[in-house]
């Protein structure tokens, strides 16, 4: 069903909710959406459509899961100049589409310090062409060398995942494209993913934090069978003090 909810999360970092796009372009405008944004549908390209209606109505779910009723009480959810979803007083928050389904991360904002919210969804696929010169820092091209090719894949296209949110996150901070080769990964011993940020703005320093919601463990069980044929990652990013 289009725009139907696919699956919704709560995770550390908010609450996490996908919903399911028309393949095709004829398809009805959900009843919650705003009538301001209903107007930017109809202004906007034809392909552009379902995944913008498609990323509002996750994050009216979203909002919803965090306080009842907020979603549909939600004003328009435009974009801001440098196209990040505007969320209401109070909230923080994230979109990501592919032409099958669009999620969202929302969280209740922080006064101090600000925490923001990248999120990003990756459908695994046989790769045409080799990004990981383009995507990946020397060190992590060394770091995925000994991988099998269906190893590497899966890593380079879960570091692809991991950057696009982190930028998300860090955009609101430094108003500007972040290269790849500004965020550096790694796996922590125990597993865990980190990220190194060598801003050429200067800008920070920031602690960043990254989630794979696709590799979640047992106890997440009602997600589990919904994400696993997705590469899905969660950012945030919060200023520290100098």
């Amino acid at each position: 069903m289009s725009f139907a909810v696919r699956f919704r999360r709560e995770l550390r970092a908010g609450v996490c909710v996908a919903v399911s796009l028309p393949q095709g372009g004829d398809f009805a405008l959900p009843p919650a959406l705003h009538p301001d944004e209903a107007a930017f549908v109809h202004s906007s390209p034809a392909a552009r459509r379902a995944t913008f209606i498609g990323g509002r109505a996750a994050l009216r779910a979203a909002l919803d899961e965090l306080d009842p009723g907020s979603g549909a009480a939600a004003p328009a959810m435009l974009s801001t100049p440098r196209g990040a979803p505007v969320l209401p007083p109070g909230f923080v928050g994230s979109v990501s589409h592919k032409r099958e389904l669009a999620v969202a991360i929302v969280a209740r904002a922080e006064p101090t310090p600000r925490t923001t919210l990248g999120i990003d969804v990756e459908i695994p696929r046989v790769p045409r062409v080799d990004i990981a010169p383009r995507v990946l820092t020397p060190a992590e091209l060394a770091a995925l060398a000994a991988l099998d090719p269906a190893a590497r894949d899966a890593e380079l296209l879960f570091r692809f995942a991991a950057k696009e949110a982190i930028y998300k996150a860090l955009d609101p901070w430094v108003q500007r494209l972040v290269s790849f080769q500004e965020v550096e990964l790694a796996t922590a011993p125990d597993g865990s993913r980190r990220a190194r940020l060598d801003l050429k703005g200067g800008e920070g320093p920031f602690r960043v934090d990254v989630y794979d919601i696709g590799a979640l463990d047992g106890e997440e069980h009602d997600a589990v069978e919904a994400v696993n044929d997705l590469v899905l990652v969660v950012a945030t990013v919060t200023p520290e003090k100098k």
